[in-house]
């Protein structure tokens, strides 16, 4: 069986000039960059490769299906599961 969540690669994070890792500073400002490719599997499947570019991050592959009500599988979380952990988050 294939892994539901997976970490594909890891980059190194570089702190910013004269900053300590981890720093917090009362204003910051940021740019949040993310790459996804999506592909459909078998079924009702797919799987997302999701690359945080900016500032550098991991890559993780996920998988999602959805129940039997929609013909998946019920093989791993549903797409709106994962929406709405994103949106907890």
């Amino acid at each position: 069986m294939e892994e539901i969540v997976k970490k594909i690669a890891s980059r190194s994070v570089k702190p910013a000039t004269g900053a300590a890792p981890g720093s917090l500073q009362p204003h910051q400002d940021r740019e949040l960059r993310v790459a996804i490719e999506a592909e459909s599997l078998d079924g009702m499947k797919k799987r997302a490769v999701v690359t945080l570019e900016q500032p550098e991050g991991s890559t993780f592959s996920i998988i999602c299906d959805e129940g039997a009500y929609l013909a998946g599988e019920d093989t791993a979380p549903p797409p709106l599961a994962y929406f709405s952990a994103g949106i907890a988050f």
